[in-house]
């Protein structure tokens, strides 16, 4: 079985030297060396013909989730060996010569068949070289879930792959709605089924999903002052989390989701408190004359990196969870806000406010070496990144377009795309786990 361990553009680079130094030559290539896996995903077969639209929407979420990776690179169908069909109903009877033939490495099987209120699955990817499966798995899914099945198979695919599974069956929540009434929504990372899951009238916003999906911290007006709130996604009820005077802010869940760490300005200026999720067991973490605020937590939950502008402008600090240890970050020139840190603890992804640039996502070490900005040249204004759960894209609100919507940026090439299936006006967006 053929091994990959490098995917996406990674720019070639050559550089000859010839004779003295002052006839040194340099040579550099604008093109790019395309380390994508080619795939193909063909229409899967379906059991009875009933199911033909079923199975053609499981094998276009199959292929937008392998596309979407960055990891690989699908085969369009007119690059499908010569009078190519469909899928047969049995797999003994695939053509890998045929398929072999095709610039394809991968070959994505599926066959969907229905047996009372579940549609069942049988998933098969194959290497082309070796025509060996490489993994195969079936799967029973309620039929008003047909996409879950899709988005768990592209999952374990990108496992074999890669080592660390995809982001299919993880969903994001953010606020949505006109000027002045604004609520919180839940959807597939794609957009898919987007629904409101808060009723309240008023403004809601800056959603933060705890690490097991089950809860949201928000800020909401509802009681027409700025609030802090807990949705239980189980049982559909609100609870406070902070109501006290002046600002309730930031919220940001502990990896364990036993605490959140959030700004309140009820000590004359803001500060980085913990609390629980009932909102008992408050602790003052930074104590100072200077603004403090935007917590998030490492993986590891030692440490928190935050904004403050003890220095004069807004920048990323680290510390650690007691408080203490308290070191800058960001160096990137400018103002820095809104860090977010990666799940596989490597980097920070943040806001940086440039002259020339406006609001734009940039990413860091998670030692502060190394910043960059992830769209060149930039596009419009960005803020609220947050990371998919396999640490290989980042989501943020952004006006690449001119109106805010959520974008995708991937952490290594920067490639923006829209969230595919949420046409509407979207801010500050969070990235949920992966649903079992």
């Amino acid at each position: 079985m053929r091994l990959w361990k490098t995917a996406g553009m990674v720019p070639l680079v050559l550089v000859l030297a010839a004779g003295s130094a002052a006839q040194d030559i340099n040579i550099v290539s604008t093109n790019t060396l395309d380390m994508r896996t080619p795939v193909a995903v063909p229409v899967f077969a379906a059991d009875d013909p009933g199911l033909a639209e079923i199975a053609k929407e499981m094998s276009e979420v199959v292929a937008y989730d392998l596309d979407f990776s960055g990891l690989f690179k699908l085969l369009s169908r007119d690059q499908f060996p010569p009078g190519f069909g469909r899928l047969p109903a049995k797999v003994q009877a695939l053509d890998f010569t045929a398929w072999r033939a095709t610039k394809a490495e991968n070959l994505v099987y599926g066959k969907v068949a229905r047996k009372d209120d579940s549609y069942v699955c049988e998933f098969r990817l194959f290497d082309l070289f070796s025509r060996d499966q490489v993994f195969g798995k079936q799967l029973r899914v309620g039929i008003k879930h047909p996409r879950l099945a899709a988005h768990k198979f592209s999952e374990e695919i990108i496992r074999n792959i890669e080592g660390v599974p995809g982001i299919g069956t993880s969903e994001i929540c953010f606020s949505a709605g006109p000027t002045g009434k604004k609520e919180i929504y839940v959807a597939d990372y794609d957009g898919a089924n987007a629904r409101q899951v808060t009723r309240h009238g008023s403004i809601s916003i800056k959603p933060k999903m705890s690490p097991d999906g089950n809860k949201i911290a928000y800020l909401s007006y509802k009681e027409r002052y700025c609030y802090l709130y807990v949705f239980d996604r189980r049982t559909g009820v609100s609870t406070p989390l902070s109501r006290e005077p002046g600002l309730n802010a930031a919220p940001a869940w502990s990896p364990d989701g036993k605490t959140i760490a959030l700004t309140l300005s009820k000590d004359g200026n803001t500060e980085i408190y913990l609390k629980s999720p009932d909102g008992s067991n408050a602790r003052r973490l930074t104590r100072n004359r200077y603004g403090d605020t935007s917590p998030t937590f490492s993986p590891d939950g030692r440490r928190i990196a935050f904004v403050s502008d003890r220095g004069g402008t807004p920048q990323i600090y680290v510390m650690d969870v007691d408080g203490g240890n308290v070191r800058r970050l960001s160096y990137q020139g400018g103002s820095a806000y809104d860090p977010a840190w990666s799940p596989d603890g490597k980097h920070i992804a943040y806001v940086a406010e440039r002259s020339g640039e406006g609001l734009q996502i940039y990413l860091m070490n998670a030692d502060g070496t190394e910043p960059r900005r992830l769209m060149n040249p930039p596009r419009g204004n960005s803020e609220s990144p947050s990371w998919s759960p396999d640490s290989r894209h980042i989501m943020c609100m952004s006006t690449i377009t001119g109106r805010k919507r959520l974008w995708t940026l991937n952490a290594t090439t920067g490639e923006a795309r829209p969230v595919a299936r949420l046409d509407m006006r979207c801010e500050g967006p969070s990235w949920g786990p992966r649903r079992n």
